[in-house]
């Protein structure tokens, strides 16, 4: 049995719907607590001394020296050239200013009077060079801010704070936000729209219902004249109203929350991708007045994602069995991409082309630009080919309903099913998000093609709960349907070693937010078939996360254990914190920050002291507390890279057969 650092337990014992719930564990949500602080000093201690003499410092340089370059995230127009957002080799992000034929030519880190902004996008103001609008986060703030920066003067000119969307209007040269409060006491959340003219430092409220929405959308039509506003009160559907930004005048769409995503206004009206009658999806023109005609009908193949215009056409994002699609909307015909297993998204455009991000488990990361006839790579993150390697869609049934599950198989070319490959699995499964086919898995930042050149087998999971099927599949991973996740994910684990791919004891689960409660709920419900658990930034206790600062924004997916005694059994029976048992877990690695307000540190450090004093076994049950980290950064680049080290060396020390990866 491992010494672990002491930790004390309080006699806490809560009364929910007639039900006592001890809390052992419950000091530690207290991130400011001397005594928590000390507790965190001595497991970062702990975790230092097993990695001590296992070769992080060798790790971290073997990492940096082969990871791929910066990614562009972004691609917008400034003056002649663009201006991009990336992920940098710190695990964070900046901002990049390129020259006409996508060169760097400068970048805009440490601008003056930002403080402890960290920028992650930049929108320059269209037409304009000297003035930008910045996507921007306070260390440990739960919600990003808009800044709008002068870079002649080098000042910020504007600021606000809670906002998750914003777009320029070339029509008013105005820039349109929307911002969004939560109440802790009434679990509901305010939003309202907003927009601020750089021309008379004027600031002006647009729209303020005074309904529940946790997340505000702006959207702006190309020719700047219409902003669209969307109010969600869940991660599935929201209502959407047009802003004539020339009059003020604000229209309604829809009576009911709708499943739509916006493309652009034209002749027909206010375009957008609706899965509100159709898990398929259609293309539909909406009126002023909230009449609605079909441009394009579902397609049995296809299940429509969102869209963009290029050249006086509309172009809609689907996926084919989680892989992407580009079609045409006049026509409903798929446009060829590189990979037909890949992954498409809008990076943004200029007057004349579209840029999309595209890559797939075998193509690195790229940027497309589209003039509507035509791709040109005019930016990839590398030139690698892996001819070797064989991606597989295959499905395998939930242990729950048996619902056929989708995952993509990534395997060598002549590897065996003979049950001694290691095994890799990512999965996220929440949040109305999908889970694509990306070049790197988004945890441990494992280079997929590297990982089975190193002899092992990577899976990537489509649980329910995320959109790859469309609404219906993102319902049935969502409230009292939420355990069909850890189901899912535990039949495809199951079909995997019963088809030869793997073995029990020989699996590393990787999972990150949404999929770190997913990584806790599978440690504690089948520590039996895990030979090495990645657990970041975790949501582990989930009768307390409706009291986090996002908990009003939580609730819409999981559900509120005040709301009933049936809601809270049903969060108790997988809440990963309170179903730890005596037992022996496999070797796991919980890594969390103590400026994530997102995912407050409180999660893990629960989760971890009362793993550490239930485990009957002597694998490492190992706590990282990062000083800096947050909920998208992994600290600071010191910090990410020492932690995403110690996640390699302790996959590769825990499964057998593996390389270095």
């Amino acid at each position: 049995m491992r010494n672990y650092p002491e930790c004390k337990t309080v006699d806490v014992v809560e009364n929910w719907h007639g039900i006592e719930l001890p809390d052992p564990y419950t000091w530690l949500r207290d991130k400011d607590d001397p005594e928590v602080r000390d507790f965190v000093a001595r497991e970062n201690a702990y975790t230092d001394a097993y990695f001590a003499d296992r070769g992080v410092d060798e790790k971290i340089a073997q990492l940096k020296a082969t990871q791929l370059p910066e990614n562009y995230m972004t691609v917008e127009p400034l003056g002649a050239g663009y201006v991009t957002s990336r992920s940098t080799d710190g695990g964070g992000y900046d901002i990049a200013v390129l020259d006409a034929d996508f060169n760097e030519a400068g970048t805009l880190k440490d601008l003056p009077g930002l403080g402890d902004l960290e920028l992650f996008r930049a929108l320059p103001a269209p037409g304009r060079t000297d003035i930008i609008g910045l996507f921007a986060q306070h260390m440990g703030a739960a919600r990003p801010s808009v800044v709008v920066y002068d870079l002649e003067r080098e000042e910020p000119v504007f600021k606000a704070d809670g906002t998750f969307s914003i777009a320029w209007s070339r029509a008013t040269g105005k820039i349109y936000y929307a911002l969004t409060e939560s109440s802790l006491e009434t679990h509901e959340c305010r939003s309202s729209w907003r927009c601020y003219d750089p021309a008379t430092g004027i600031e002006e409220t647009l729209f303020a219902p005074d309904e529940n929405y946790i997340i505000a959308y702006v959207e702006m039509s190309g020719d700047g004249r219409w902003a669209l506003f969307g109010a969600a009160g869940d991660y599935s559907r929201a209502l959407w109203y047009a802003c004539d930004t020339a009059t003020g005048a604000v229209h309604r769409l829809s009576e009911a929350p709708e499943a739509w995503q916006y493309i652009d206004t034209t002749a027909d009206g206010h375009c957008f991708v609706s899965t509100s009658a159709n898990d398929h999806g259609e293309v539909v023109a909406v009126a002023n007045d909230g009449t609605r005609r079909t441009v394009l009908a579902p397609q049995d193949r296809f299940f429509l994602t969102g869209g963009f215009s290029c050249a006086g056409k509309l172009y809609a994002l689907a996926l084919e069995d989680v892989s992407a699609r580009l079609i045409d909307v006049a026509t409903g015909e798929a446009i060829e991409l590189p990979d037909p297993m890949g992954e498409l998204s809008v990076a943004g455009k200029d007057d004349a082309r579209a840029f999309l991000s595209f890559q797939s488990f075998t193509m690195p990361p790229c940027i497309l630009a589209f003039d509507g006839e035509r791709f040109e790579k005019v930016y990839a993150t590398s030139d690698a080919t892996h001819p070797d390697i064989v991606v597989e869609q295959h499905f395998a049934p939930s242990t729950g309903d048996g619902t056929l599950i989708p995952y993509q198989l990534v395997r060598a070319r002549d590897a065996k099913p003979d049950g001694t490959a290691p095994a890799l699995m990512y999965a996220y499964g929440g949040y109305n998000s999908p889970t694509l086919p990306w070049y790197t898995e988004l945890v441990s930042m494992t280079e997929v093609p590297r990982w089975v050149e190193a002899g092992g087998v990577y899976v990537q999971l489509n649980l329910r709960g995320g959109s790859e099927y469309g609404p219906a599949w993102h319902e049935a991973g969502m409230l009292d349907s939420k355990r069909h996740c850890y189901e899912d994910f535990i039949g495809v684990t199951e079909q995997l070693i019963e088809d030869g791919w793997t073995r029990a004891g020989n699996i590393g689960i990787v999972g990150c937010s949404n999929g770190g409660l997913l990584m806790s709920a599978l440690v504690t419900m089948r520590p039996d078939l895990w030979g090495c658990v990645i657990d970041s930034v975790p949501q582990t206790d989930m009768i307390h996360v409706a009291d986090d600062d996002r908990g009003p924004m939580y609730i819409t997916e999981y559900g509120d254990p005040r709301a009933s005694k049936e809601m809270f059994e049903y969060l108790l029976s997988y809440s990963p914190y309170f179903n730890v048992r005596e037992v022996a877990y496999p070797p796991t690695y919980i890594q969390t920050g103590e400026c994530d307000n997102n995912v407050p540190p409180y999660h893990g450090k629960k989760f971890a002291a009362r793993m550490q004093a239930a485990t009957t076994g002597d694998a490492p049950i190992l706590l990282r507390v990062l000083a800096h980290g947050s909920h998208n950064r992994g600290g600071t680049p010191d910090e990410f890279w020492h932690t995403i080290a110690e996640m390699h060396l302790f996959l590769e020390e825990h499964l057998e057969g593996i390389g270095s990866c």
